[in-house]
């Protein structure tokens, strides 16, 4: 009986802490350019507006569509900020206007106007097991 009851709770445990795969297909706006995309998967609107919270990726850019896998997510409602760091300096560059003069991206390839995009227009949801989301990247 001890076995059933320990075993039971050891299933009830997997169940509940279920955790789901995102992932995520980027088309460069320059398939031939290197450089590094850099991903923040933002899971609730004030990490997609400050970055604090967010989780970080990284990846080498290059020849075609470039993909991220992001594994063990809470199934929930995210949103993701990318650009391409061409020159691998760390940052988005911009001009002196503020505008990125590297490319850019958000998911559901939402744009913002004067800036970038409210969570609302970005976000998706990951459910349970996979799910397969694509960036065009812009600039």
């Amino acid at each position: 009986m001890r076995y059933q009851i320990a075993l039971a709770f050891v299933l009830f445990a997997y169940a509940t802490s279920a955790q789901s795969v995102l992932d995520v297909e980027v088309v460069l706006s320059d398939p031939d350019a290197e450089g590094t995309l850099r991903l923040a998967l933002c899971p609730n609107e004030s990490a997609f507006d400050a970055d604090k919270g967010s989780t970080l990726h990284t990846v080498k850019a290059g020849g075609g569509p470039v993909r991220f896998r992001i594994a063990d997510l809470v199934p929930g409602v995210y949103a993701i900020k990318i650009f391409h760091d061409v020159n691998n300096n760390g940052e988005l560059d911009t001009n002196w206007l503020g505008i990125p003069t590297e490319p850019y991206g958000f998911s559901n390839d939402a744009m913002g106007t004067f800036g970038p995009p409210a969570f609302k227009d970005a976000s998706f949801v990951v459910g349970e097991g996979r799910s397969t989301i694509r960036i065009k990247m812009r600039g």
